[in-house]
């Protein structure tokens, strides 16, 4: 079993935590509009409120592929470039949405993670983010708002989850070093948790309904 405490691990969720901070949305629309993303719109430094704020679809999707490639890069790397143990991918894959979400340089007033978590999971599991857009799907169609949408479907990411480990066909990446469908589960609703903190601000301000 890997362990959890070693330095490998520390500089990883180090340099992780770094890249997922860099605030894409934040420096493209200061650039282009000379505003700043956390005290407009939402305060969401993300693709919506950059696409609300900016106006500029150019800008909305500069940022939805930025914040995707955040999360596509660096787990690709480490699972297959200049691989390491897939416990250390995960803790990884953490930082990353953790700096996406709280970055040290705008006072921890981030993104919300779905960008950078859909990208993580590109590579970790497509499964996951292929069950996330069946039930946005489905709940956008009912509820017709986007947040709410986000929110239903990320909070179940944990059935999801859960069918990975229901059945085995679902299951990818096994070959990798150090594979655990245990550290897959724990740290797949690790991530979930992180990306839910800052859902929950939109309901807890009213933002929607």
């Amino acid at each position: 079993m890997t362990e959890l405490f070693t330095l490998n691990n520390f500089i990883i969720v180090v340099l992780c935590y770094i890249i997922g901070s860099f605030p894409t949305a934040y420096l493209l629309v200061k650039y282009k509009t000379n505003k700043d993303l956390t005290k407009e719109g939402s305060g969401n430094v993300g693709t919506l409120n950059s696409f609300t704020v900016s106006k500029s679809k150019f800008i909305g999707i500069a940022v939805l592929l930025i914040d995707i490639l955040k999360g596509i890069l660096p787990v690709y790397f480490m699972l297959f470039i200049m691989p390491h143990p897939y416990q250390s991918v995960m803790l990884g894959a953490c930082a990353l949405i953790l700096g996406h979400n709280y970055p040290v340089w705008l006072k921890f007033k981030g993104g919300r993670g779905l960008a950078t978590g859909a990208g993580i999971f590109m590579v970790i599991n497509f499964y996951i983010l292929v069950g996330w857009c069946i039930v946005w799907l489905l709940v956008f169609l009912v509820k017709r708002k986007v947040l709410i949408a986000n929110t239903i479907a990320t909070f179940l990411l944990p059935f999801y989850v859960l069918l990975i480990n229901l059945f085995s066909f679902f299951v990818v990446n096994s070959n990798v070093q150090g594979f655990s469908l245990n550290y897959f589960t724990f740290y797949s609703i690790i991530i979930t948790i992180i990306i839910l903190s800052r859902h929950t601000e939109v309901f807890k301000k009213n933002k929607v309904s």
